[in-house]
């Protein structure tokens, strides 16, 4: 309805519509490369939100969070282990390759799901030039991975003509937390006039905490978890540390250009960022927290030494370090013809975690409600990303009809990820898994755990290794090209081909990944399961380690390729100055991976799941496929009354095939990637901008999505979603976003009052929220609707603005992603930071 108002609208009388010259033609407005040549927002035919560096500081934004709370159409779902999914148009999975393409300035710098913990490192929000949000596939331009969109981070370059900088200081308060702070420079001018341009920038954020750390003695008063977050009670609680989570950000850049000639130029850069916590706490424990103050709490569990617990090293929280560094070299020709531009990167990242598995142990592994006292269990998880990226691309500069971009592009990214789960309690279990001490197949003598795995954990206490490897290499060569028919009407047609190559290597080790694991039989391992008869042996007949019982591992390699067309075709018409009609339709793509079949301990619920060989015995697959989406959009963009009201909006209807989907496989905490189902996402996104009077401006953003499988997603007999249910991480349908700016200029001073309305509406059911899942669980709720208020007042003093902000000014404490495990009490929470107050001092030059 939105965007037939706004078709209608450029039918009006053009007289209606006209604008100063410098309004209409862009003056002021934002210029994007989303189609990689410069055009003003207005006039780009793509669903495109923009924020310059002004915007960033007057809005306050400091994270991809922020920019997902304003941006209608994406949704930002944050899971348990400190990773974050971003949703573009409901397009979003944790499994496989990234749905989402992430660029700063031309270098991809997105990541594979591999090993527990692996999400993207998003850069600082600071000496921007622009944020660029890109909603549907971008496979034309943007390749593999850009299923959903493409978010791109664009710096500035340095100047060879004028000298021009600013810098940026922060101080606020949290409730029930701590203080933050920040300082940011950047700088950047000629240093040889025509010749020689340099850039260069700082940024320190310290984010105070606000999650406090406990200590007490659960009581379980519901079972099930029937009774929500009141399942559990804490006893005899007392604080352990106050405001943990507390983060520390650095970033710096710097780029040099070089102008040898007139028609070229040299920039090499280099950026490098790091981000340190202490604890990364990402999950709150309700039972302990106040929500109606917004003070969070989650327990620690610390470790004893005594006859049933051993020695563990244990953090006094979950420490996490973040860092890249990336070096690039942009060259580009004028040929006179065209523009030739070629870019070289290399992004290095490094990243460690450790997390609290405390809970998750005793769970699965030693069937307790909650940890006993004394136990505790961590999980330390590096990962590595080492990209190396060439692109080279010939665009137009022609005023014709035809305008056109051509290009390669060669990636080669390797990732790696080492997980070492520690525990202080496991080899003590009596029973475990059912199996008891002095039992079949070792007999007298030997504990329950080295008749069910076979070996003693390594180095004491390490029960699970594994260390995988995946190198993703791309070769591309792509065109897109727009043609003036008649005048204002352009159609553009683009294709990219890709040829795509996995390679994916595993290393498991310790008593969990132990193929040869007797798990309490009296049989040769491998035989007494599915369709395989038992081979017996004698009670007592070997040691551990020994004859068929010696432990073997899965130490393997797997590869897969494909090769991917992704083509685009559209349509523009510039009906006036001020309005612009599209529609397009765009093809993008995942490519295939590989995986390692999975450690021995998840056998019986892989036969369950129907993940078997010919002889019934367990087998999970070792590669995927590649997915697809096919989008079919149309927009239009206007402005009215003199550039007065702005009104953007797009509708699209989007076709997702042979979705990269997580298997999980609860028993032995691990999970798998499958090709499941098809689903379809379909809705709309609006902006408005007015401006009554000249000192006052108002934005709307809305956005609804709604994303649902086609049919049931069916594994050996299972529904594990049914058609219609939601798709997870697709988050919230209605995004909407309101905002003021008050600006009043007396003598060489400007006053101004902004407020920003966030609202995210209640999620749809999927998996173990929907009634029709093997999954459903009816005490898992829903995430809820809410709503976030931010304000800020400040004065302008030429080049300096200074201001006081509040941020969620309601002190609004939303319970984000609650949920427990089936059947057990403890329910754990992600939530946003409570109020916080501050000061901005802003210049620049």
């Amino acid at each position: 309805m939105a965007l037939s108002l706004m078709i209608a609208v450029s039918a009006m009388p053009v007289q209606a519509q006209d604008a100063p010259a410098d309004e209409a033609d862009g003056g002021g407005e934002i210029v994007v490369t989303a189609t990689r040549k410069s055009e003003t927002l207005s006039k780009v035919p793509v669903s495109v939100q923009a924020f310059t560096q002004n915007e960033l500081v007057k809005q306050g934004l400091r994270n991809v969070e922020d920019l997902a709370r304003m941006t209608p159409g994406v949704s930002l779902r944050r899971g348990g282990l400190g990773v974050s999914n971003v949703s573009i148009r409901g397009i979003s999975s944790g499994a496989g390759a990234s749905t989402i393409g992430v660029y700063i300035d031309d270098t991809p710098i997105q990541v594979r799901s591999l090993g527990v913990a692996s999400s993207i490192m998003y850069p600082a929000l600071f000496d921007l030039e622009r944020v660029e949000v890109l909603r549907g596939p971008q496979g034309t331009l943007f390749g593999a991975g850009s299923e959903g969109g493409t978010i791109r981070f664009i710096q500035p370059e340095p100047s060879v003509t004028e000298w021009s900088g600013l810098a940026r200081g922060d101080l606020s308060t949290t409730t029930n937390g701590k203080e933050s702070y920040e300082a940011a420079f950047a700088i950047g001018g000629p240093l040889v006039t025509d010749k020689i341009g340099i850039r260069a920038s700082a940024y320190f954020r310290h984010e105070g905490g606000f999650i406090d750390k406990m200590v007490g003695t659960p009581v379980v008063r519901n079972t099930t978890g029937a009774l929500g977050v009141q399942s559990l009670s804490f006893t005899n609680t007392s604080l352990y540390k106050a405001d943990v989570n507390s983060s520390d950000t650095f970033a710096a850049r710097l780029a040099l250009t070089f102008k040898p000639s007139e028609t070229i130029t040299i920039t090499p850069s280099i950026n490098y960022q790091s981000f340190f916590t202490p604890d990364a706490a990402p999950n709150v424990w309700p039972t302990m927290s106040n929500f109606e103050t917004a003070d969070y709490a989650t327990p620690r569990w610390n470790p004893t030494v005594d006859a049933t617990h051993l020695p563990l090293d244990v953090d006094s929280g979950e420490p996490q370090r973040d860092k890249f560094i990336m070096p690039a070299l942009k060259i580009e020709a004028d040929l006179g013809f065209a523009d030739l531009v070629s870019t070289t990167s290399y992004f290095k990242r490094d990243t460690s975690q450790t997390l609290d598995y405390t809970n998750i142990y005793a769970v699965s592994y030693a069937g307790r409600q909650t940890p006993n006292v004394g136990d505790v269990a961590i999980s330390t998880v590096s990962n590595r990303q080492r990209n190396w990226t060439q692109e080279v691309r010939l665009q137009s500069v022609s005023d014709g009809p035809l305008t056109w971009v051509a290009g390669g592009f060669y990636s080669r990214n390797e990732q790696q990820a080492i997980q070492n789960s520690q525990t202080n309690f496991l080899p003590f279990l009596n029973p475990l898994f059912g199996i008891r001490n002095d039992g079949a197949p070792f007999g007298p003598g030997y504990s329950a755990f080295i008749n069910f795995y076979g070996v003693p954990q390594l180095n004491g206490t390490s029960s699970y290794l594994s260390d995988f490897k995946a190198i993703d290499t791309q070769i591309a060569g792509f065109a897109d090209a727009t043609y003036e028919l008649l005048e204002g009407l352009k159609v553009t047609a683009g294709v990219r081909v890709s040829k795509n190559k996995i390679e994916y290597t595993a290393f498991y080790d310790g008593p969990a990944n132990n193929l040869n694991a007797p798990r309490g039989l009296a049989c040769v391992p491998g035989t007494g399961v599915g369709t395989v008869p038992c081979t017996a042996v004698a009670v007592g007949q070997y040691e551990p380690g020994t004859g068929p019982f010696t432990p073997r591992y899965l130490n393997s390699s797997a590869s897969g390729s494909d090769t991917a067309v992704t083509p685009k075709f559209g349509i523009s018409y510039q009906a006036t100055r001020d309005t612009m009609v599209y529609a397009t339709v765009s093809k993008g793509f995942r490519p295939s991976g590989a995986q390692i079949a999975l450690p021995g301990n998840c056998n019986p619920e892989l036969v369950q799941l129907g993940y078997v060989n010919a002889q019934g015995q367990a087998s999970s697959p070792q590669t995927y496929g590649s997915d697809s989406v096919w989008s079919y959009e149309a927009g239009a963009k206007t402005r009215m009354f003199g550039g007065a009201l702005q009104l953007n909006g797009s509708v699209f209807h989007i076709k997702w095939s042979n979705i990269q989907s997580t298997v999980s496989v609860q028993t032995c905490l691990q999970s798998l990637t499958a090709n499941l189902g098809s689903a379809t996402s379909q809705g709309f996104d609006l902006q408005a901008v007015l401006k009554p009077v000249r000192e006052l401006t108002l934005m709307a953003n809305v956005g609804y999505t709604d994303a649902t499988f086609d049919d049931d997603t069916i594994i050996n007999g299972r529904t594990l979603y049914t058609g219609g249910s939601v798709l997870p991480s697709s988050g919230s349908p209605w995004t909407v976003t309101l905002s003021g700016d008050f600006r009043y200029p007396i003598a060489d001073k400007t006053y101004y009052v902004r407020a920003d309305y966030t609202y995210r509406s209640k999620e749809g059911r999927t998996g173990n929220t929907d009634p029709g899942s093997i999954n459903y669980d009816p005490n898992q709720p829903v995430n809820k609707a809410y709503t976030i208020v931010n304000g800020r007042a400040g004065i302008e003093l030429g080049d300096l603005d200074l201001s006081l902000y509040v941020n969620n000014i309601f002190n609004v404490a939303p319970m984000i992603n609650l949920g427990h495990t089936r059947n057990q009490p403890v329910f754990t929470t992600l939530v946003t930071r409570p109020r916080s107050v501050g000061l901005t001092a802003a210049i620049s030059f």
